[in-house]
């Protein structure tokens, strides 16, 4: 074979393999090592709600439909007056039989982590810093720990379900042709060779990516994200779960009030008592911490950034982690809202009931309304009943009040015993 006849082939050879597809992840690539100053991420916001109701109770509208109308019978029987019925249709029922302990560990948990990186466009340029504009956070999984100290654990994802995401890498259409005219020269006689080569290409790419992903674990939650072709990690990302303190029971006082709700002399008829079960810790703390945990791949474009498609970079990975400590929420949060009756002057002393059987037991109540409307029957009780001796306990029923180790009196009230309506939990 002569020389042109070898020049043509070769020519040939080159064309069909230089017509390669351009659809690459990225020109080159090379791993950096470590550097965890690239990303970070914080908690921008948590909200904790109580699970399930927070009274035993129930009102007018928690009935069935024929119940509802029976018992606005019996009302506007009861009370023709328009101001006496319209109060006593939001009057508390409590439900027939023993009630249920209310629960106050159960709770709903709503983060949203904010993922940043830094962002330096002072440094744009080739050999002046880990900044181009086509930088992007590649893969990043974090995890969020309790300390077990707290006794409180994770239960489960309230909403989640593992997100994938598609995205087109490209619609391709190629083609290349040649055309060679080659003269070839011998001792006989003289030939031409003429021929034509192309190639063609079709192509309909398209990638999947995990959008979201997560774990979750008595003390421990764990999320993963990945990127995709011009998509950043930044951003948002919002975990929802579900969390139960170690618990153990409480007493609290349901006092029952006789006449209408909006009366301002209430009169306590009996008190009834259930249990509920609080949150269990040796010391309460102001806030409960959380260690996060965050593991990332950076991706920096050396050189190629000045276009849009991704094929043509030079790409550094870089791997980095950090670890902080975040509050979670705070103890007025979490801490159940039961009131009690004492004073805080010079120490924390609280009234407390003793049981016909000699029992006692903290005189705790569901909430502010009810301890408010025990204590102003009780301060008014000690102070119109003049004809009773002072030194007369309080009891309702076969029940009687005690404070600081002595039974109340009826003259200890009304010489002002500076009691008040306070929190249980403070």
């Amino acid at each position: 074979m002569s020389i042109q006849q070898l020049s043509a082939a070769s020519l040939i050879l080159f064309v069909i393999a230089s017509g390669c597809t351009s659809l690459k992840r990225f020109r080159s690539a090379t791993y950096m090592g470590r550097d965890d100053s690239l990303v970070d991420m914080a908690l921008f916001g948590a909200t904790l709600a109580r699970s399930g109701p927070e009274t035993p109770g129930k009102n007018l509208w928690d009935l069935s439909a024929s119940a509802q109308t029976q018992l606005i019978q019996i009302l506007n029987e009861r009370y023709p007056d328009n101001e006496q019925f319209t109060g006593e249709l939001n009057r508390e029922y409590l439900a027939e039989g023993p009630v249920s302990p209310v629960d106050y560990t159960s709770m709903d948990l709503l983060m949203v982590f904010t993922i940043s990186r830094q962002k330096d466009y002072a440094g744009i340029g080739p050999g002046k810093g880990l900044f181009s504009p086509a930088d992007r956070i590649e893969q990043v999984r974090f995890t969020l720990r309790i300390p077990p100290e707290y006794n409180l654990s994770f239960t489960g994802w309230n909403r989640y379900a593992t997100e994938y995401g598609e995205i087109e890498i490209a619609d391709v259409s190629f083609s290349r042709s040649l055309e060679l005219d080659a003269e070839l020269s011998g001792d006989v006689a003289d030939a031409g060779a003429k021929g034509a080569f192309s190639r063609s290409e079709e192509q309909q790419v398209r990638s999947r990516y995990l959008k979201l992903n997560g774990s979750i674990s008595g003390q421990r939650i764990e999320i993963e994200e990945e990127g995709a072709t011009g998509i950043d990690l930044t951003g948002n990302v919002i975990a929802d779960v579900s969390l139960r303190f170690e618990g153990f029971p409480e007493r609290v006082t349901i006092p029952l009030f006789s006449g209408p709700v909006w009366s301002p002399v209430p009169e306590v008829s009996s008190l009834r008592f259930t249990d509920v079960i609080v949150p269990r810790m040796e010391d309460v703390p102001e806030a409960i911490m959380g260690t996060l945990e965050l593991e990332y791949i950076y991706r920096h474009v050396r050189s190629g950034w000045k276009t849009f498609q991704e094929w043509d970079d030079r790409v550094a990975y870089y791997q980095g982690r950090i670890k902080k400590q975040i509050p979670l929420f705070k103890k007025q949060q979490y801490l159940p809202a039961l009131y009690c009756l004492g004073t805080d002057a010079g120490g924390k002393e609280t009234v407390k009931i003793r049981t016909g059987t000699g029992q006692e037991y903290p005189l705790q109540f569901r909430n502010y309304r009810e301890a408010a409307r025990f204590f102003e029957w009780l301060v008014i009780s000690a102070r119109d009943q003049e004809d009773i001796p002072a030194d007369e306990t309080i009891s309702i029923g076969d029940h009687t009040l005690v404070y600081m180790g002595r039974s109340l009196t009826r003259g200890a009230l009304a010489a002002g015993s500076r009691l008040k309506v306070m929190p249980v939990y403070e």
